[in-house]
């Protein structure tokens, strides 16, 4: 009983010192009953049984050392008993009874043991495999461009074909991995925010114009819409390009065509807004509860590419800079994607 219930309050320990104490305590008492109670023929011998389930259960890396140091025991109870003789008494059903428990507390305990790898450890493979794969996939991205505007000379129409399917693949799959490391970044604590003072106009501008060819491939009408003066800020540009070339490029993804994309970039009660609006389905209500969550996509994504992590990475940058993202419905159909971000600079 007292190795049970310091088997229950082990996660409130959370230290090794604690899982060696429970599995050393729980040997010596399974030792001790099976030595009293027959030696090598009691049936109490199942009590070595729980403890190897419970070295699964608590501390997986142990159970060689746990299964020796059974073994041993088992030895020791075994050479006891026998010196000891038959135990006095009638134990009646007792042994029985203790072997139903023993072999239940395993089978809950074998149930409960963890079958894979932490979030965490999966997390850092993500993030490695993501930035393994940046550096050949901006070769890829490369020479397949150079084929595509056939640097080296004439080729067939179909190959020009090729290299521009080539190319704009590897774009898709090195925004994954960016949006990928940037996330396990994140989620580590370990993105590096370089604040600088800037011009949130500069950015828009920026991505408007890196997005434009995307936009005209579906004949979308992308527009942003500034204020005169200058919309001063002190934040991450990097983490803000992000923040847009996300929220513009899910825009146009879930836009038809001939539609329309506005980015908009504004002070509002002491705080930079940003709004992305377009003229697709819209999000229901439903969805705006589940959107920024990784790997959640709309009811209206099905069939488009992508692996949900774009407006996750939005939300993640935003909340990094203490602000949120938001979603609304746009006039005449569509949605508006709000991210207000609490960096306007006040000198």
């Amino acid at each position: 009983m007292p190795s049970l219930a310091m088997f229950l309050v082990l996660p409130a320990i959370n230290a090794d010192w604690g899982a060696a104490l429970v599995l050393v305590a729980w040997l010596a008492s399974v030792t001790v009953l099976v030595s009293v109670t027959g030696g090598a023929a009691s049936l109490l011998a199942a009590g070595f049984v729980a403890v190897l389930a419970q070295s699964l259960a608590i501390k997986r890396v142990w159970i060689a050392e746990t299964g020796a140091a059974a073994v041993l025991a088992y030895a020791a109870a075994a050479a006891i008993g026998a010196d000891r003789g038959a135990p006095s008494g009638d134990l009646g059903a007792w042994p029985q009874m203790m072997v139903v428990a023993y072999l239940a507390y395993s089978a809950g305990l074998l149930a409960s043991a963890p079958t894979g790898v932490s979030r965490a450890r999966i997390e850092q493979r993500l993030a490695e495999v993501a930035h393994e794969l940046r550096t050949p996939l901006t070769h890829i991205l490369g020479f397949s461009e150079m084929i595509e505007r056939q640097v080296f000379g004439p080729l067939k129409e179909k190959y020009v074909e090729y290299a521009s399917l080539i190319r704009t693949s590897g774009a898709h799959l090195l925004d994954l991995s960016n949006d990928l490391l940037d996330l396990s970044r994140i989620d580590a604590g370990s993105y590096p925010l370089t604040i600088e003072r800037f011009d949130a106009r500069d950015v828009v501008n920026e991505v408007v114009g890196s997005s434009a060819l995307s936009a005209q491939a579906k004949a979308i009408a992308l527009s942003a819409v500034l204020p005169s003066g200058a919309l001063s800020v002190r934040a991450d540009r990097r983490a803000m390009l992000r923040i847009l070339l996300n929220a513009v490029g899910n825009a146009i993804k879930f836009t038809p065509e001939n539609g329309r994309v506005e980015v908009k970039a504004f002070a509002e009660d002491g705080a930079l807004v940003l709004e992305t609006i377009d003229s697709g389905p819209g999000i229901s209500a439903a969805e705006k509860l589940r959107l920024g969550q990784a790997y959640v996509r709309g009811e209206s994504g099905l069939g488009i590419e992508g692996a949900g992590l774009g407006l996750s990475l939005v939300r993640a940058l935003a909340a990094l800079h203490g602000g949120r993202l938001g979603f609304d419905d746009a006039p005449g159909g569509g949605a508006i994607v709000r991210v207000t971000l609490p960096v306007l600079a006040t000198q």
